[in-house]
């Protein structure tokens, strides 16, 4: 397994350690330098372990610790060319090994005393070998002429012969070996096979969906301690996340609870995926997924299942989802009182719209700069139509007259302006306007159907809700 590593890949990072002892020693031939970076995999990252050294290029390099390392699957990097190999680190006696690398020879790697890296590298070179028979023989077919048909039927039945023969040797690793490493690597690599369906092409479609998506993780052994530790966990969760999941607040979240219950018998493994799922979705371009942030939070963090972090970070954690909670998509928008420059109120629950469109905004704002001519287009062209756009200045006290002056500067008139010099409506709170520009629009029964939308897109989209607008209506008369 030896590829260029990817300058950047590599960060410095320390891991737990348990009872036991790590000692590998590494032998490389025809290699001069005095360095060799040992590193591991941890989901989608590629970590330093440490940096080994040695005073002779005659002598091995050797990496000891008075404890055990962490199973799973390491790398040895070579200074300064970046290139690399995999090392499988099982548990006990399995972690005491030699390590030979011999880059004249076809094999490259070989172990001693190292069970798990002999399981994995014999299964490997055996794979290699057929791959090489079978593009062999799948040369000797396209070249063969179409007149000796027995020929070629017997060259397609010796490929059929070496794909079974491969597939008789992972189900035979699988069953002599199956709690190890390469077991995990092996089996995560198996096609599904799917039952047999029937309906019409969209259904069966549907129905193989489906069966897809909830036996996603069969083949991945989440409760093993080195899964975490493989290149095989990061793009598994991330697909069934990103694809296989439809991209609503509502099938995130059920996909969310699938994986972190399915993750439930492995604490480090779901200790590190609750951890970026709460990132993920704090910090999500997808306009709704904020709800995944809050269900993780209030319902996870906020009710001890994350006993790891501190009090004070979950407190912030939990005190920060539930300012969002109230200003979730489908949420009853807060109502507020507000003020415009003639001292005349806004009051958002007086208001007759279809649609009403918050635009919180500052002077001084290069982001609110950009956005408010679109907002202004937007305001002319809907206004009619039955829209409001209200500009609400975010600033307060002794900067608050400047609202004014903008207002004026950015030729907004034509919307309503107004604000909250004393802080007395609470609107920024009740709204978590801690950034601005943002964007909310409300429909006429006062729900939230939408936020942070891009300025320059508003125009587009209030197109599309008007036409589901119409049509629901529509549906309603007949």
């Amino acid at each position: 397994m030896f590829r260029h590593l990817l300058s950047g890949l590599l960060m410095i990072a320390f891991a737990a350690n348990s009872f036991g002892q790590a000692d590998i020693e590494i032998a490389i031939k025809n290699y001069d330098s005095d360095s060799l970076i040992f590193g591991y995999y941890l989901a989608d990252k590629m970590l330093v372990k440490d940096t080994l050294t040695r005073t002779d290029n005659t002598v091995p390099f050797r990496y000891q610790q008075d404890s055990t390392l962490e199973q799973g699957m390491y790398i040895l990097v070579s200074m300064p060319e970046g290139m690399f190999y995999q090392v499988l680190v099982g548990e006990g006696d399995d972690q005491q090994f030699q390590v030979v690398i011999d880059t004249t020879t076809e094999q490259k790697i070989f172990f001693q005393n190292s069970k798990e890296n002999q399981i994995f590298y014999e299964y490997l070179h055996y794979i290699e070998q057929s791959r090489k028979e079978a593009a062999r023989l799948e040369q000797v077919i396209q070249e063969t002429d179409t007149v000796l048909a027995t020929v070629r039927e017997q060259l397609i039945e010796d490929q059929a012969m070496i794909n079974l023969m491969v597939n008789q040797r992972q189900y035979k690793l699988l069953e002599e070996h199956p709690e190890s490493i390469a077991s995990i690597l092996v089996r995560s690599n198996l096609p599904f096979d799917f039952p047999e369906f029937t309906g019409t092409d969209e259904e069966i479609q549907d129905q193989k969906y489906r069966f897809y998506k909830k036996h996603y993780f069969d083949n991945v052994n989440l409760d093993h301690p080195a899964i975490l530790r493989t290149p095989v966990i990061h793009d598994r969760v991330t697909y069934y996340l990103d694809n296989l999941t439809v991209i609503d607040a509502d099938s995130v979240i059920q996909s969310v609870d699938t994986l972190l219950n399915l993750m439930d018998g492995n604490p480090e493994l779901y200790r590190y995926y609750m951890s970026f799922l709460l990132n993920k979705y704090g910090n999500s371009k997808y306009i709704g997924l904020d709800a995944a942030y809050v269900h993780l939070a209030l319902n996870y963090y906020g009710k001890g299942k994350a006993p790891w972090i501190s009090e004070e970070n979950k407190a912030e954690i939990v005190n920060n989802a539930k300012k969002i909670e109230p200003i979730l998509i489908g949420k009853q928008a807060p109502d507020f009182t507000i003020w415009k420059e003639d001292g005349s109120e806004v009051t958002l629950s007086e208001l007759d719209n279809k649609f009403t469109v918050l635009v919180f905004w500052k002077p001084n704002c290069g982001h609110c700069a950009k956005a408010m001519p679109h907002v202004i287009d937007f305001q002319k062209k809907w206004q009619d139509k039955g829209v409001q756009t209200i500009s609400i200045c975010t600033k307060s006290g002794r900067e608050y007259d400047s609202c004014w002056e903008d207002v004026k500067k950015k030729g907004m008139e034509g919307l309503i302006n107004a604000g909250d010099k004393y802080g007395k409506s609470r609107i920024l709170s009740k709204y978590y306007a801690t950034s601005t520009p943002k964007i909310f629009i409300i429909d006429k029964d006062r729900n939230i159907k939408l936020k942070k939308i891009p300025a320059e897109n508003l125009d587009a989209v209030m197109e599309q809700m008007m036409k589901i607008d119409e049509a629901e209506s529509g549906a309603g008369q007949e």
